[in-house]
């Protein structure tokens, strides 16, 4: 569960799998761990047969007050007021600290981690991946339906004004406006429950830790980060998703590969049908795409 130690957040994870590559997932603003289970699922098991792809060391990471830590608002001050708005390298601060606790400092090659990011878990990956103190964790790097920024700041810190101000009501009206938004009118149709456990998952967000990400991606602008990033990176957008388009996507996988990445380890792909959260509609294709990307 949920702890502090110098105001900074020690993450909820969920952890399966033995293999030899560590992957580390991040999601949405809004989402848990749930979110990644299919992926989860088949990342960690080894395929059948001698040429299989073998499983992994798979993490996934609730953001503060996410998920398992519903609820428990992230990290404050010990007066429980906040010194200052949350950023995304507050964000990324909170992952960090996670890994050391497990051990993954990137001290070496066994410590470092494939990471994943979308939409918000993204921006964090842009941080981990881009800035020079935490770089040298990060092995590979895949952008999931995520952006540089997102859109103007005034509608995240109206965003997280209104979720602290209206609570859980709020964030259920979110989870039903997001969901829509997520997965594609035809998923949607199809998979009543699904579309219901991802309003559930949102609407049982802490209001203050779904405000404190709202505010971090208001100051979000990750042009400079992708100007460092030079690990092997992966972009991957919903032919369908109206908040990180394809060409967003693209942009940013054309940003890293001129940074002088070698040729074949900068890629871009599209799935389709798919939106926004791509792990849950399109759970095997993701896994296989991440597996390609990666190698044995």
């Amino acid at each position: 569960m949920f702890s502090t130690l110098n105001t900074m957040s020690i993450l909820h994870t969920r952890i399966t799998g033995r293999g030899r590559r560590t992957v580390v997932l991040l999601g949405a603003l809004g989402s848990g761990v749930d979110m990644w289970t299919g992926v989860q699922n088949r990342l960690s098991v080894p395929g059948p047969g001698t040429d299989s792809v073998p499983g992994a060391r798979v993490i996934a990471v609730d953001h503060r007050g996410h998920g398992s830590h519903g609820g428990h608002g992230g990290s404050v001050l010990p007066d429980g007021t906040q010194d200052a708005p949350v950023t995304i390298a507050d964000l990324a601060g909170d992952v960090t600290e996670t890994l050391d606790r497990l051990g993954l400092d990137g001290g070496s090659d066994a410590t470092r981690i494939d990471l994943v990011g979308l939409s918000i878990g993204g921006a964090i990956a842009q941080h981990l991946a881009g800035s020079p103190d935490a770089s040298h964790r990060v092995r590979t790097l895949t952008l999931m339906c995520t952006a540089p920024s997102f859109g103007s700041p005034e509608t995240w810190t109206a965003k997280a004004t209104a979720v602290r101000a209206g609570g859980l009501a709020t964030l259920q009206d979110l989870g039903e406006d997001t969901v829509q938004r997520w997965l594609t009118p035809g998923y949607l149709a199809d998979h009543p429950a699904t579309a219901a456990s991802i309003v559930a998952m949102i609407a049982g967000t802490s209001p203050e830790g779904y405000a404190q990400c709202c505010e971090a991606l208001s100051s979000f602008n990750g042009t400079d980060l992708l100007g460092q990033v030079t690990v092997p990176t992966l972009t991957v957008a919903g032919a369908s998703d109206p908040t990180c388009p394809p060409e967003t996507l693209k942009a940013m996988s054309e940003a890293v590969a001129g940074n002088g990445v070698s040729d074949g380890v900068v890629r871009h792909e599209v799935i389709e049908p798919g939106a926004h959260l791509l792990p849950v509609q399109q759970a095997q294709r993701v896994a296989d795409l991440l597996q390609e990307f990666w190698g044995p």
